[in-house]
């Protein structure tokens, strides 16, 4: 999809062309008119096509070339003098310079060579209906002149058709960034999908135990109640981060529990047996997390380690920071990997994961070069 700006200048280009060619359009019509080339309405007609078929020029160069020159042949066919007309002959030059400026290499080429071949068809009908007198020498240098929009559009249009290869690319990148958003939101849901059901089930069996104690020991009960609060706080918070995330049709499945913290160690640990050297920092003092935010941060550290494996990272050390109010997480990867701009979860999943929580995340070649630095900004607190 383009970008805005991309959109914009999409649309200036497009209206420019089009007040070409109802300017050329107008301009070949009163031709017809004023010099009564004969016969007026069907070469009126014919004049009409030619001009409109030109707000074109840019997206079907050789296609707009081949009706130009149609229209030529045909009124050369039908009697018209072709040195009878200038804006015509404008029109040529400009559908030449087009299929030069706009069309890859080879196929300009061969559509430079049927816009000459027309426009010498249409003076041989010229001069065999007698309407026209041509020096044996004419033909080539018309041919030239034709062609010598189209060779320079070739010559200086390398830069336009760069632009819209880069374009193009930019184009695709703005999709596969997309997709791998929407991916990423989809796991996101579902994790939290699970979070949610876990938080219910808990309240569902402290609330039963809260019942059985009122049974047998009232003022017991009040313990797995406030269980029962904080549970639904934290699912709350949660529910409302999953709200409005579109979930990809069918049944999720039934999902397996998901890591966190507690599992950060497991995952460094398997990280080392597959060879890269990690050092594994706790700074400040561990604090229970968030259900949503205790899965993110273990993403995040996960991804950052495998996109650091994928790429050929030596070493990589992961610092967790507990603050009172935020969670921070820093990777730095020592060697001479890249940062996966590519498609799958990647630096866009981790970005959109930290976002939907109110976090920050940043990923960039470490100073001094040698490796890459990811760093991310998790609240403990909702709202902060």
């Amino acid at each position: 999809m383009r970008s805005r700006a991309g959109r914009d200048t999409f649309v200036i280009v497009r209206k420019l062309d089009a007040l070409l060619a109802a300017a050329l359009t107008v301009a070949m019509v009163l031709e017809v008119a004023l010099e009564h080339l004969h016969p007026e309405a069907l070469s009126a007609a014919l004049m009409v096509v030619a001009g409109v078929s030109l707000a074109w020029r840019r997206l079907y160069p050789i296609a707009v070339g081949a009706v130009v020159v149609a229209t030529g042949v045909a009124q050369a066919a039908l009697g018209m003098s072709m040195h009878s007309a200038v804006s015509p002959v404008i029109a040529i030059l400009v559908v030449s310079w087009s299929i030069g400026a706009y069309e890859d290499r080879r196929r300009a080429m061969l559509g430079i060579a049927l816009v000459v071949c027309g426009m010498w068809l249409a003076i041989g009908l010229d001069v065999l209906r007698g309407t026209d007198h041509y020096q044996s020498t004419d033909v080539p240098w018309i041919g030239m002149l034709i062609a010598l929009p189209g060779i320079l559009g070739l010559l200086f249009g390398s830069r336009t058709r760069s632009l819209r290869a880069a374009e193009a690319r930019a184009e695709r990148l703005e999709i596969d960034r997309r997709e791998a958003i929407a991916e990423e939101r989809t796991r996101i849901a579902r994790e939290l999908h699970d979070v949610l059901a876990h938080s219910v089930s808990v309240m569902t069996v402290q609330a039963g135990a809260a019942e059985e104690m009122l049974r047998v020991d009232p003022a017991r009960a009040l313990e797995p109640v406030r269980a029962v609060q904080e549970t639904g706080r934290q699912a709350l918070v949660e529910m409302k981060r999953l709200v409005g995330m579109l979930r990809e049709g069918g049944d999720a499945g039934v999902l397996p529990p998901q890591p966190g913290f507690a599992d950060v160690e497991h995952l460094v640990d398997q990280v080392r047996a597959a060879g890269l050297e990690v050092d594994l920092r706790i700074e400040g003092t561990p604090q229970p997390l968030p259900m949503g935010v205790d899965l993110s941060a273990y993403r995040v550290v996960q991804e950052a380690l495998t996109n650091s494996l994928k790429h050929g990272g030596r070493r990589a050390t992961v610092t967790l920071r507990f603050d009172p109010d935020e969670l921070a997480i820093a990777v730095d990867d020592e060697g001479a990997g890249t940062i996966d701009l590519g498609g799958g979860h990647g630096l866009v999943g981790m970005r959109e994961r930290v976002g939907i929580f109110g976090g920050t995340f940043d990923a960039r070649p470490r100073d001094g070069g040698g490796g890459y630095a990811v760093r991310a900004l998790l609240p403990l607190r909702a709202g902060t």
